[in-house]
């Protein structure tokens, strides 16, 4: 576990817990590793999936299957971030979600009973105190993550492709602080997650960059008329 120290202790959910305390906090959530290869699927949907994992190398994306068989991406998990927490909190809950890994992936699981489960004055001292660190780190991630679900309904809500191109990458130039930024997606992936036709979406890029609005190659974008995209 000491190779991937700097990735958890740099994880929201780690956030305030001191680099000699790690041991115990992983020991206490029954931390453990798993690999998967490229295409496997960690965790089916219909399938309880009881523990919070975090990715340490590669990347994951979480995604709806319907009855026929189509694919949306709801998003990408990459190395440091965090995945299955809301179903971690509420086990009884199974999965709406199919979690596939991108690459060859390795994710660390872990099992948040002993901070959930916490009963008012029990174990002062400073496992205790550690206990109340990840809870309020947890509130914080389950918000960010409501954020995000609620930027990609903006997404979503476009009328047409370009309405929801435009609406994805002015918020990724925004979280870039730039127009020059990388997404976290293929075309296949970019269009799944917007829920568009790739032939469509592809299409709909090249006139925008003939039209002088942006320009890119593969997943590398640069916004050529940013004060045309709205805010």
């Amino acid at each position: 576990m000491k190779k991937y120290e700097k990735i958890l202790l740099s994880q929201p959910f780690f956030a305030g817990i001191a680099e000699e305390d790690m041991e115990k906090v992983l020991s206490c959530l029954s931390a453990k590793m798993q690999e998967y290869e490229r295409g496997s699927v960690l965790f089916r949907q219909g399938e309880k999936m009881e523990q919070m994992g975090i990715v340490l190398e590669g990347s994951i994306s979480l995604e709806k299957e319907d009855f026929w068989g189509n694919r949306s991406i709801l998003a990408i998990v990459e190395a440091g971030e965090v995945f299955g927490e809301v179903y971690a909190c509420r086990k009884e809950r199974t999965l709406n979600i199919n979690v596939t890994a991108q690459y060859r992936t390795k994710v660390l699981l872990l099992d948040l009973t002993p901070v959930l489960d916490r009963r008012e004055g029990e174990g002062p001292g400073k496992e205790e105190a550690l206990y109340e660190k990840l809870t309020v780190n947890l509130v914080h991630i389950l918000a960010d993550k409501t954020w995000s679900m609620a930027r990609k309904t903006e997404y979503l809500s476009g009328r047409g492709i370009r309405e929801k191109v435009e609406a994805y990458l002015s918020a990724q130039a925004q979280m870039a602080g730039g127009g020059d930024f990388i997404i976290p997606f293929n075309r296949q992936e970019l269009a799944d997650f917007l829920a568009v036709d790739r032939s469509a979406l592809s299409r709909e890029l090249g006139k925008m960059r003939r039209e002088g609005i942006l320009d890119y190659r593969k997943d590398h974008f640069r916004l050529l008329a940013a004060d045309r995209l709205p805010d």
